[in-house]
């Protein structure tokens, strides 16, 4: 385990003492002393979050609000174990360890993303907005009843504000550096006593963070997006109820782009691009007959001549219905949606033409969810539903450019190298679970599911001169189960243990020309979880303290390498993951408050050779050996004035490696590099709201040292047929220092 930099606790000290130096100015009555208290529907129903025997790391809008919260990914620096990277549009969510490992139409995530209660099966599904929002709920450990859908690593709630019956809103404008410009705006408009509406609007439009050192090249990681909401509830009666839903959003610009880190290999147009020369540093330019052809290696500066743009776009349209029988509830899930994205990347990662790699996806999926729920105070509650999935999605990935523009001319075809397909993915699952308290005190539980997955569609391209449109096709069904109990020790102390397995569906490799002769089809992931936690809050409401020990057993454990060709996913005989997360809130006045987390994770492959190489006691991909993270805020309360609150948060991620192979060289290492280096977050906020609660502002600074934070790390396509791809190494980080102001009002 990497030790921790005695500069970062330092650090973390320094911003405690400065905040709690003024925490002896007690506020008076500017919030009440009492940890926030989060409702959620993890188990389906509205329960409290210390209540149920699950590791969840929930976020109601109070701290949503007090941390800034605008996406998925900005859980990461506040959630043990939880990992967020992306690649273009496509998002890497791992839970412990386990995520998204195929990112093609033939792969899901390990992390099932619910928006609203819509299954989202497709990563880039994360770009919608997170304004207006109700809670987060961050499931841990694999969900293989209620949240059957490929939930091996977990699930990611997101719930969004309802129509409520009195009209209101709220808007929103920033400002900040790199000419970022962002407008939010929620309106709440009830039309009658049994029909309200709630509509939600965003824009945000920011230059690049990377400097493109070619004249008139585009400059990545920017923002151009926008988006709409809407919600529509109808009360017919006292027991039926309907929200109707429809979610859009756009996403363009240049978006988020992967820097190279490494010479793109192999020997194209008579240029040998193997590497520097021999005992050269690995910060030096690569430069051939003057040309400087791979990126200084800081983050941030590029040398691409290829003009990289993204035309993302997201609908989601769903309608809720429920009605109450009395002593049973019956609720209807309905959910569509489409994603498409256009990604068009200097593969090449350099001033001269030699690879331009353009990735589309267009995918539409249709779910419906029936669930019948007990409603009684009876002693056993019990949960009963029907869940089908309908996907249809293509995917290709096509070269251009250099020699794969001669390629493409002798041959006749629109690409030199063109790799994709389609694929149609259903599902059908049953799935119940069962509640009995014993004892006022003790109340056991088990679940099952039962799934029924296939995947069937056809690999289309054109790799090393041979066309080729070959079906593929599979089918798989897994009985999946969980048994719990928990005991209420004390008034407001749990403590749980649980047995649950999880299951995620097996997949197509899309790169794979099944005519050849391989199978393109690659195993289930299965997974056994072993789980003893407690919750408890104490000290009249003051103190929080939630603490679970997990060890996951994984079979035929997914990973994705980049292989000759492409992105291709593969089985893990076995692996391990296993550690420990704690949560802590706490108020240590009515104005000073302290949170923090921590995660000791330690994973390791069973003992095994994959391609070639032995991967045995290995780390597991995306599962830092500890992650922390400490926030503290103080209000005071000037009267007329209004109430001032001072918010510092820093985290910390210890190193990762990104692939099963483990390899930690560089321009000396045919293999490359999958290692991610650790490195800590400081975030700082000053908000001020005036005594009505009406106006508000917000000074902010994020990535405050302006640290290089690697966020994902990876071979891209380089056609050298090596152990965990032969491409160039390339990273995609997370933002720099961002700083600005934001002025907001509720009416």
């Amino acid at each position: 385990m990497r030790r921790i930099n005695k500069q970062i606790l330092r650090s973390t000290a320094a911003l405690i003492a400065v905040t709690t130096a003024n925490a002896g100015a007690r506020a008076q009555d500017v919030q009440n002393s009492f940890v926030e208290e989060i409702m959620v529907t993890a188990q389906k129903r509205s329960e409290s979050v210390q209540d149920i025997p699950l590791t969840i790391s929930a976020f109601g809008e109070e701290k949503l609000q007090a941390t800034g919260f605008d996406a998925i990914s900005d859980l990461a620096n506040l959630t043990p174990s939880l990992q967020f990277g992306n690649f273009g549009p496509i998002a890497f969510v791992a839970v412990r360890g386990i995520g998204t490992e195929n990112t093609t139409a033939g792969g899901d995530p390990g992390v099932a993303l619910h928006y609203d209660g819509i299954y989202l099966g497709r990563p880039v599904g994360s770009l919608f907005t997170a304004f207006d929002s109700d809670r987060v709920e961050i499931l841990k450990g694999p969900q293989g009843t209620l949240y059957g859908r490929n939930a091996t690593g977990g699930s990611i709630n997101y719930i969004t504000k309802k129509p409520e019956a009195d009209f209101g809103g709220q808007a929103d404008l920033l400002y900040g550096n790199f000419n970022w410009v962002r407008a939010r705006a929620a309106v709440n408009v009830p039309i009658n006593d049994k029909v309200s509406t709630r509509f939600v609007s965003f824009f945000e439009d920011r230059d690049g963070f990377s400097e493109n050192t070619v004249p008139g090249g585009t400059e990545a990681n920017d923002a151009e997006n926008w988006g709409i909401r809407g919600h529509i509830n109808v009360e017919f009666n006292d027991t039926t109820q309907l929200l109707l839903s429809a979610n859009y959003a756009e996403s363009n610009g240049v978006g988020f782009k992967a820097e190279h880190r490494e010479a793109f290999p192999g020997s194209i147009e008579g240029i040998n691009l193997a590497g520097p020369p021999v005992g050269a540093p690995d910060t030096v330019n690569y430069v051939v007959n003057g040309v400087t052809l791979v990126n200084d290696l800081d983050a941030f500066r590029e040398a691409k001549d290829t003009r990289e743009r993204q035309d993302n776009d997201f609908l989601l349209i769903s309608a809720t219905l429920q009605h109450d029988f009395g002593p049973v509830m019956l609720k209807s899930i309905t959910g569509y949606v489409e994603s498409s994205y256009l990604s068009s990347n200097d593969s090449d990662g350099s001033s001269k033409a030699l690879a331009n790699l353009v990735i589309t996806e267009e995918a539409e999926q249709f779910s419906q969810e029936l669930q019948l729920l007990s409603n009684t105070d009876s002693p056993l509650q019990w949960i009963g539903g029907l869940f089908y999935f309908n996907e249809k999605a293509s995917r290709f990935s096509r070269f251009f450019e250099g020699r794969f523009d001669l390629i493409a001319q002798a041959n006749g075809v629109e690409s030199g190298f063109n790799v994709g397909g389609n694929v149609e993915s259903t599902s059908y699952a049953a799935f119940a679970q069962l509640s009995y308290d014993v004892t006022d005190t003790f109340t056991l539980t088990a679940g099952a599911r039962y799934t029924d997955d296939e995947k069937e569609g056809n690999n289309i391209g054109f790799q090393f001169g041979l066309v080729y449109d070959d079906d593929v096709g599979e089918s798989w069904n897994e009985f999946t189960y969980r048994l719990a109990a928990d005991w209420q020790v004390a008034p407001d102390t749990l403590l749980f243990a649980s047995y649950s397995t999880g299951y995620k569906s097996g997949g197509i490799n899309q790169i794979v020309v099944p005519s050849l002769g391989r199978n393109p089809i690659y195993d289930p992931e299965s997974v056994s979880a072993i789980e003893v936690g407690l919750k408890s809050t104490v000290l009249d409401g003051r103190l929080r303290i939630n603490a679970a020990l997990f060890r996951n057993e994984y079979d035929d454990l997914q990973f994705q390498v980049f292989e000759l060709g492409g992105p291709s996913s593969f089985n893990a005989d076995g692996a391990v993951v296993q550690g420990l997360e704690v949560e802590l809130q706490a108020y240590v006045t009515e104005s000073f408050a302290i949170d923090a987390t921590l995660g000791l994770t330690d994973s390791e492959f069973d003992d095994q050779v994959l391609g070639g190489v032995d991967i045995g006691g290995n780390q597991v991909q995306r599962t830092p050996d500890v992650t922390f993270s400490i926030g503290v805020s103080n209000e005071w309360d000037f009267n007329t004035l209004g109430v001032l609150r001072a918010r510092a948060d820093v985290s910390y991620t210890d190193e990762i490696f990104y692939n099963a192979f483990n390899r930690a060289g560089g321009f000396s290492d045919p293999g490359g590099s999958d290692l991610a280096e650790d490195y800590t977050n400081v975030n700082l906020r000053l908000l001020w709201h005036d005594n009505d609660d009406k106006w508000n502002a917000e000074v902010f600074v994020t990535n405050l040292f302006d640290t290089v934070q690697e966020g994902n790390v990876f071979r891209g396509i380089g056609f050298l047929d090596v152990p965990g791809g032969g491409g160039p190494e390339q990273v995609t980080y997370n933002p720099p220092r961002q700083f600005g102001i934001q002025i907001g009002r509720k009416f």
